[in-house]
């Protein structure tokens, strides 16, 4: 086979290794990625496109460095594999399974932990940030338990204890002081 048609087969699946996860980025409906992280190696389009580079690039250098076109061709497609795999089964995979629980609406944030951003008092009514579906922060508006008598400064964790979704209030109350109205309910046979 002739090594000038090689090097070009090489240089396109360089170049395509390198467009589509671009195009990927910009075009935000090429997402072609499926499977979740319980799958054993669920598919991912960036690791095949990392894949196909790796096995043009590997390739390349085998001719360049003066190598037989059938070992370019073998050991392009045997890294090319082991990338694409490896690329899935240590980065795709983990990605998959660490996604948090989503949360749909300002109801599913009862018992949900959360960060105080603004300090809530019982005359005013201040903010919690929550991780949200996307795995980004969201904020919401936030007001103290009934029964907190402390003051709930910024970058407290709290535990959201109730949800008003009319009002889109979250009720929280700090970790510490939920301990403590659960056991004085206990007393009082409450629970």
């Amino acid at each position: 086979m002739d090594d000038s048609v090689l090097s070009t087969v090489y240089w396109c699946c360089m170049g395509a290794g390198l467009l589509f996860p671009l195009l990927q980025l910009v075009l935000d409906f090429l997402n072609l990625d499926f499977g979740s992280g319980d799958f054993p190696l669920p598919f991912s389009f960036t690791a095949l496109s990392f894949g196909v580079l790796v096995l043009g690039a590997v390739g390349q250098i085998v001719l360049v460095l003066g190598g037989h076109w059938l070992l370019s061709l073998g050991l392009g497609l045997l890294l090319g594999v082991l990338a694409f795999l490896a690329l899935t089964y240590y980065v795709i995979r983990p990605l998959k399974q660490s996604a948090p629980p989503p949360v749909q609406s300002i109801g599913d944030l009862r018992w949900k932990e959360g960060v105080i951003k603004l300090a809530p008092r019982k005359d005013f009514t201040g903010t919690v940030r929550v991780l949200g579906a996307s795995g980004s922060y969201v904020t919401y508006s936030a007001r103290p338990a009934s029964w907190v008598e402390e003051e709930i400064p910024v970058g407290t964790r709290v535990l959201i204890v109730e949800v008003d979704e009319e009002a889109n209030i979250c009720t929280v109350c700090p970790f510490e002081s939920y301990r403590k109205e659960l056991e004085r309910q206990k007393q009082k046979g409450g629970f």
